[in-house]
């Protein structure tokens, strides 16, 4: 496909999931944003194609797909089929930060807690927001 056709794709949206070996684990799409630019799109519309795009684009680089995700919400994931935290982490939202490492908490103590009471809900875990992370507000 050549980057023009891909560009003028306005019906191709993100799949569904299905697992081909337990039906529970299928997920609708969860989203319904095309490729295709739209000029007429709201704001948060127009971040959630530049973001899934960047997404793409950003495969090989973890890191970065992640802050971005992290930092805008987009794209929109299929959540997890088994969240395992303990309700530490949400589905929805998903992780949102590594906890520090046992190495850190026995070399580094005193400055761990220091950091913990600086994040925006005090707890070392997998689910605690940072300060740029806006995924459940909009935007805009």
């Amino acid at each position: 496909m050549s980057s023009s056709t891909y560009l003028a794709d306005n019906t191709s949206v993100p799949a569904a999931y299905v697992d081909p070996l337990n039906t529970k684990n299928n997920a609708p799409s969860p989203s319904a944003i095309t490729i295709k630019w739209d000029e007429a799109a709201n704001a948060e519309q127009k971040l959630e194609r530049i973001i899934t795009q960047k997404w793409i684009a950003n495969f090989p680089e973890g890191q970065e797909a992640w802050s971005e995700f992290r930092r805008t919400g987009y794209p929109k994931l299929i959540p997890v089929a088994n969240n395992n935290s303990g309700g530490t982490i949400s589905t929805d939202i998903q992780i949102r930060r590594l906890p520090f490492s046992q190495n850190e908490y026995s070399t580094n103590n005193a400055e761990v807690q220091k950091a913990i009471q600086m994040l925006t809900t005090p707890a070392d875990n997998g689910g605690t927001r940072l300060w740029w992370d806006v995924a459940n507000k909009g935007n805009f």
